[in-house]
């Protein structure tokens, strides 16, 4: 397992990275800041309560084991073997990002909720990178659950679930940021719109990157023989319910930071 600290300060970091849009102007939320410092930590230890629990141990270990922890900020990819062999390389890494998320939030609980328009701007596409997070967790949660974490990093040479992540990472970010443009302006604050451009995209994904783009690539760079059209159901499934997501996260933080028309 991941250090405790590590998920600890993960889940605070993502709370905080979901309440920031809602503190540039909501005073209750600015005056929450370490109590949502302390839910996130407790949100991203959930699974490791068969540690300490009296009873159901058992069960809460096998929890704690399968993909249904993932939720709990990602707490099942933390576990992961290869976070595992880098212990302080993780707990380097969730302290930076906490010092971040402390930075952001602070920044839109300080600004002038009146005049702060950039600032609104901004805090209105940390959709992005938190809908880039929410597809790479989905998609590695299939290729997990499938065996087949390690063939993310084949296709572009290289090996290893952590090159698996950064690929995936790396893809997530720029499926989010393809909706987040493709999402119209008079729609950018409807989660419903951005959830079925988000489902549409993840189509076509599907059907151009997996079906045809895939197989011809594995047969010409790897050398493999994939069939063509390479249908493969679970990353339908993945790529759909990963962009259905992104396309609500992206709709709902623009939804939650940005004012409405009529007060513009």
């Amino acid at each position: 397992m991941a250090p405790a600290i590590v998920h600890f300060l993960v889940g605070a970091s993502l709370l905080l990275v979901l309440a920031t849009p809602v503190a540039l102007h909501d005073e209750r939320v600015r005056r929450a800041d370490l109590w949502l410092v302390l839910a996130g930590g407790v949100w991203g230890l959930g699974p490791d309560l068969h540690n300490v629990a009296p009873v159901f141990r058992s069960q809460l270990r096998a929890f704690h084991d399968s993909l249904w922890a993932t939720p709990f900020a990602f707490h099942y990819a933390l576990d992961s073997q290869a976070a595992r062999a880098r212990p302080l390389a993780g707990i380097a890494a969730s302290i930076l990002l906490f010092c971040l998320a402390v930075g952001g939030f602070t920044a839109a609980a300080r600004a002038d909720p009146k005049r702060a328009r950039r600032t609104r701007r901004v805090v209105s596409e940390l959709g992005i990178p938190v809908a880039a997070l929410i597809a790479a967790a989905i998609v590695g949660a299939m290729l997990s659950a499938t065996g087949r974490v390690e063939t993310a990093a084949a296709l572009v040479g290289a090996d290893g679930t952590l090159a698996s992540a950064a690929l995936l990472l790396v893809a997530g970010v720029a499926g989010s940021y393809a909706v987040a443009i493709v999402v119209p302006d008079r729609h950018a604050r409807q989660p419903i719109v951005g959830s079925l451009l988000g489902l549409q995209l993840g189509l076509v994904a599907w059907v151009v990157g997996i079906v045809l783009v895939l197989p011809l690539w594995a047969r010409v760079v790897l050398e493999a023989t994939p069939p063509v059209p390479l249908v493969d159901w679970p990353s339908l499934l993945a790529l759909a319910v990963a962009g259905t997501l992104v396309g609500a996260c992206v709709t709902t933080v623009r939804r939650v930071a940005l004012p409405t028309p009529a007060d513009r």
